[in-house]
């Protein structure tokens, strides 16, 4: 895959701010599929798909994380 200067400079700012993966990932999903001018629409909706496969199971690991912290904070007693 080719990375242009501009997506290498993203890339090194997003790591830099050392945001959770989660975050960035919606954050450039959200950014592709709104983005009609720069990016094709066959390419768009590729790109957006390619995401979603990886956000999917970090969503999942965030809610089950989420709902287990949930649980134990009303089962600990007080």
């Amino acid at each position: 895959m080719n990375i242009s200067p501009q997506e290498e400079n993203m890339i090194q700012a997003l790591r830099e701010v050392a945001l959770p993966p989660l975050f960035v990932l919606i954050r450039i999903r959200n950014d592709i599929l709104h983005d009609t001018v720069h990016i094709e629409e066959g390419r768009r909706n590729e790109m957006v798909n390619t995401l979603e496969k990886y956000i999917a199971p970090l969503w999942e690991d965030y809610h089950h994380e989420k709902n287990s912290q949930a649980k134990e904070g009303l089962s600990s007693p007080e």
